[in-house]
């Protein structure tokens, strides 16, 4: 696990893609201990080395076949910080994303953001019982984006914002990043977690 810890009053949990804890996840996992958050990472390959992106293939496979979506590290995670900080808050990328989505249904959960989980498509019948946040990009491949959105817009909980972007676009080491894209994004994530630990 990585963590950066300063005995803050609240904590994020970052939970990451495909490729295991690498340079972008760090960032992210600084940009809200910057913030004024203690941040724990789970790592979900149990590998010390993540992949490159070159390895998508595989890093899929791998994750896929030893990962899943299980959400019981992370329940067990959020159960031990509960006891030591006033809030946690989930936040995933990705594979990450699905699975800060189905967090939203803990009721330890204090708030979700999901950089664009795209199988929450798979889960839309999770009900969050905490707020969440869900950003998504307006190009996806594999789903529309618009269709997803009218889907979770039944929960009362659950906010979801379309960026001009493709898939990764907050990621500043993808050939996806979109700066302008990302800084309204990550923006719009610190705004969300500011009104939930005020």
């Amino acid at each position: 696990m990585f963590t950066l810890l300063d005995k803050n009053d609240n904590a994020v949990i970052v939970l990451h893609e495909i490729y295991g804890i690498n340079n972008h996840i760090k960032s992210f996992c600084e940009e809200y201990h910057k913030s004024g958050f203690d941040v724990y990472c789970p790592n979900f390959l149990n590998r010390e080395e993540p992949f490159s992106y070159d390895q998508h293939p595989q890093a899929f496979d791998y994750f896929m076949k030893f990962c899943g979506f299980d959400t019981s590290t992370v329940f067990k995670l959020i159960a031990e910080l509960k006891e030591k900080y006033k809030k946690v808050i989930i936040v995933g990328f990705s594979v990450g994303g699905t699975i800060a989505w189905l967090c939203s249904g803990n009721t330890l959960c204090d708030g979700v953001v999901s950089f664009y989980g795209s199988r929450i498509r798979d889960y839309t019948d999770n009900i969050p019982v905490c707020p969440t946040l869900v950003i998504q990009a307006k190009y996806e491949e594999a789903y529309d984006p618009y269709f997803l959105q009218h889907k979770l817009s039944q929960y009362s909980l659950a906010s979801f914002h379309i960026f001009n972007g493709y898939h990764g676009f907050c990621d500043a080491c993808s050939k996806t990043f979109n700066p302008q894209e990302a800084e309204k994004a990550i923006a719009l994530s610190h705004e969300f977690i500011n009104s939930i630990i005020k």
